[in-house]
């Protein structure tokens, strides 16, 4: 009888605390109306080492508002077979991490924003609300497919302007350590 015996490696994996269960908005716009899709699965953390709060929502987590949009339509129009993710990195300085105190009025914030694999840099207001060992935080902005050298499906070129605009309320952080 001949015994084999298996030596298993165990890696002790880097723990990534994201805070799940915030919402986040994408309208893609039109010259008739709006087609509004929201998920409660934005997923956020804080990276120490950049200073940057990470956010990242699946494409196919983004679901219509309203039954009157074709529920496919961000997927589609975002190529989430292609590019599953939408992502934000917000600059955030530690001192806002390690704040008590609310920033009443929006702090512009550099934002790097990749969609459809293209990254892009802007600056983003965003109103925090520090506490401790937790952050909110919320936002509104837009930005154009143009910018990030993205396409939109043919099907969909005579209905969409090629503007998103993206809603992030009251999402938070917390840190787990």
């Amino acid at each position: 009888m001949i015994m084999v015996s298996a030596i298993v490696e165990v890696r002790a994996q880097t723990r990534i605390n994201y805070t799940a269960n915030n919402y986040i908005t994408v309208v893609l716009e039109s010259p008739n109306g709006r087609y509004e899709f929201k998920s409660p699965s934005l997923l956020v953390r804080y990276n120490r080492l950049t200073d940057q709060l990470e956010c990242s929502v699946l494409i196919n987590s983004l679901l219509p508002t309203s039954d009157t949009i074709p529920p496919t339509m961000a997927y589609e129009v975002l190529y989430g077979a292609k590019f599953p993710e939408l992502t934000f990195e917000i600059d955030v300085p530690e001192e806002i991490i390690n704040s008590e105190r609310s920033y009443a009025e929006p702090l512009n914030q550099r934002t790097y924003i990749t969609l459809q694999g293209i990254t892009n840099q802007t600056r983003v207001p965003i109103v925090f609300v520090p506490d401790r060992n937790r952050l909110s935080f919320g936002t509104n902005f837009d930005i154009m497919l143009a910018n990030f050298e993205a396409s939109i499906p043919v099907r969909y070129l005579p209905v969409l302007t090629g503007r998103l605009l993206i809603n992030i309320s009251n999402a938070r952080w917390v840190d787990q350590y």
